[in-house]
């Protein structure tokens, strides 16, 4: 069987029970039609001690590399127990400048056990610091 004239180009034919549907329209856009989950809380997450470092002198103080520049200081996370999708927690972090933070964890100017070294004694210097900071101190007394 074979098709004596062409086929009729016309647009799709729009369903009667789209308009109430709850996926048509701006419904979809505004996200009305569905609650969106809480984010889930990562493992080790610790505010407070990321907040800490606000506001502090960088403590990795890298030599020939550290900027002393106190307003690019961040929370640097220890680079050992990470993996893919993983993080070491929040309370393993010392204030670090942006020149330090970035030597320490793409720069090549030191090898792995030399970055080991520097932050263990960055940590060493910021932890009792740190707990002061948070209250900490005396809790770990009782």
């Amino acid at each position: 069987m074979q098709r004596k004239k062409p086929m009729k180009r016309s647009g799709f034919k729009h369903k009667a029970s789209a308009a109430l549907s709850p996926f048509s329209g701006a419904s979809v856009l505004k996200g009305a039609t569905f609650k969106r989950k809480a984010r889930k809380r990562r493992a080790g997450h610790d505010q407070p001690a990321l907040d800490a470092c606000t506001g502090q002198p960088c403590y990795l103080q890298i030599p020939g590399v550290c900027c002393g520049n106190w307003e690019t200081v961040v929370p640097a996370h220890r680079n050992e127990g990470k993996g893919m999708g993983l993080k070491t927690p929040d309370r393993l972090t010392v204030p670090a400048c942006f020149t330090c933070h970035a030597e320490y964890d793409q720069g090549n100017k030191l090898t792995r056990a030399e970055k080991r070294g520097l932050f263990n004694a960055a940590y060493d210097r910021w932890a009792p610091y740190r707990d002061r900071l948070l209250g900490l101190e005396a809790e770990g007394n009782e």
